[in-house]
């Protein structure tokens, strides 16, 4: 089963989601990420507030290397199609076959523009809403919440914030 995240860039939300579902280690589960506009604003690998979570909670590891495109085939390929926002489902509307493929809207803010102070509680907040609805994605498509095996570095994952 492919389970495909898919944001803007590509370099923050979904990638999040990524290392984070990649983590559990759930048998029979591939996962990849994308996004609509990765590449056009920044060519810059990852955001840095996804680095420092990536690296607080010890998924870099579980983290693709770079940031790729959403494209058609990466669509089509997916079983379930996680989409940030609806804006992203819009930009793929055209790649989603209903009948075969699971598809989810999260509504999930991006960082967008707001006093520095701010990021860090607004990325850790996006970081929980992420953990909790990957679990739960997994879990209906037949993991055990309790037996999904994440390292136990990353289930005690630390509650500070950034």
């Amino acid at each position: 089963m492919r389970i495909h995240f898919i944001c803007t860039g590509n370099v923050y939300r979904s990638r999040l989601a990524e290392a984070w579902c990649v983590s559990r280690q759930v048998p029979g589960i591939e996962v990849s990420s994308s996004g609509i506009a990765a590449g056009r604003e920044s060519l810059d690998p990852i955001s840095p507030w996804a680095a420092e979570v990536l690296a607080r909670y010890g998924l870099d590891s579980f983290a693709s290397g770079h940031w790729q495109p959403t494209t058609r085939s990466l669509v089509e390929a997916s079983d379930v199609v996680v989409f940030m926002e609806s804006e992203h489902r819009r930009f793929c509307a055209d790649w989603i076959q209903p009948g075969r493929q699971r598809v989810e809207v999260w509504e999930i803010e991006d960082i967008g523009p707001m006093p520095a102070e701010e990021i860090p509680g607004k990325v850790e907040r996006t970081f929980r809403l992420i953990r909790e609805r990957t679990d739960r994605l997994l879990e209906s498509l037949g993991g055990d919440g309790q037996a999904l095996g994440a390292p136990d570095r990353v289930k005690n994952a630390p509650k500070r914030s950034l």
